[in-house]
C-alpha cells in the first residue's frame, strides 16, 4: 500500500518525465522498426507506471459504490418495517371501529396508550384522554377485542392512569362455568381464580367473564381463560389457574366505557 501511495503522490512528476522523454523520441523518430519498438516500449512503460494509481482509484470507486448500496438496503429495510407497522396499526384501528359499531349501546371513548409502568408489582398505563373527554375514576377499560384491560384510577385534564388487570392489587369478581369466583393476578400475565366450587364443571380454555356483581365492571367482559384446575377432597373449592387474554405488552389502543 505504501508503494501505491508513493506512486500516487509522484504521479504528476513521473508523467511529466515520461512526456518529456516521449517528446524527444518523437522529435528524432522516423518510420524505422527501431522507432516502432521504442514507441511501444514507452507506451508499455507508461501503462506500468499508471497501473497502481488506476487500480487504487478503481478500488476506491467500488468501495464507495458498495457503501451507497448498503445504505440503500438499510433504507429499504426501514421502509418495509414502517409499512408493516402501518398495516398492523390499520388492522387494529379497523377492529376498534368494528367493535364500536357492534356495541353501540355502550358509550365507548377511544384512547391511545402513551406510557407504561411494568414493574414487578405495580402495573399501569397512561392513556391520552382525561376530564376533557368526561373520563372519571373507576371506569372500565377494554381492548379492541372487548377483553378487560383494567380501570381508571387517577384523572388529569388530558390523560388518565389505568390500573392494569395484571397489577398485583387488581381484583374483580368473575363467573366461571356456573360458579362465581374472584380473579387474582399472579405473575407473567397469569392469575388464580379463588372461590370456585368443587362441584363446578370446568374445561381447559374455558373463558372467564366479569360477573357484574361489582359496581365498576359491567357483566360478561372476557378477561382470562382456564389453563389448569385441580380438586382436593379436604377443600370445597377448586384450585383454578388462568391466563390473561389481553396482550398488555403490545397494547396501543383501548376503549374506556363511560
Amino acid at each position: 500500500m505504501s508503494l501505491i501511495l508513493k506512486l500516487k503522490k509522484n504521479k504528476n512528476i513521473i508523467s511529466l518525465i515520461f512526456i518529456f522523454l516521449f517528446s524527444i523520441f518523437l522529435f528524432f523518430s522516423n518510420d524505422s522498426d527501431e522507432s516502432s519498438y521504442i514507441e511501444n516500449y514507452f507506451i508499455e512503460l507508461y501503462s506500468f507506471i499508471s497501473y497502481p494509481h488506476t487500480w487504487y482509484k478503481n478500488i476506491f470507486l467500488v468501495k464507495n459504490e458498495n457503501q451507497i448500496l448498503a445504505q440503500k438496503l438499510v433504507t429499504l429495510g426501514l421502509l418495509n418495517s414502517k409499512l408493516e407497522n402501518y398495516k398492523i396499526e390499520n388492522e387494529k384501528l379497523r377492529k376498534m371501529l368494528d367493535f364500536k359499531e357492534s356495541y353501540k349501546y355502550l358509550s365507548l371513548i377511544p384512547a391511545n396508550i402513551v406510557n407504561n409502568n411494568f414493574s414487578m408489582f405495580v402495573r399501569s398505563s397512561i392513556i391520552n384522554v382525561g376530564s376533557v373527554e368526561n373520563i372519571d375514576k373507576n371506569l372500565t377499560v377494554i381492548d379492541e377485542n372487548g377483553n378487560l384491560v383494567g380501570k381508571t384510577i387517577s384523572i388529569g385534564e388530558n390523560n388518565s392512569k389505568v390500573q392494569l388487570i395484571s397489577d398485583n392489587n387488581f381484583r374483580v369478581s368473575v363467573k366461571i362455568g356456573k360458579s362465581i369466583g374472584q380473579f387474582k393476578p399472579t405473575y407473567n400475565n397469569k392469575a388464580i381464580i379463588e372461590g370456585v366450587l368443587k362441584t363446578t364443571t370446568l374445561n381447559i380454555d374455558d373463558i372467564i367473564y366479569t360477573s357484574g356483581i361489582s359496581e365498576i365492571y359491567p357483566s360478561d367482559i372476557p378477561l382470562a381463560k382456564v389453563t389448569s384446575f385441580s380438586k382436593n377432597d379436604s377443600n370445597m373449592f377448586q384450585k383454578v389457574e388462568a391466563e390473561i387474554l389481553v396482550d398488555l405488552e403490545n397494547l396501543y389502543y383501548v376503549f374506556v366505557i363511560n
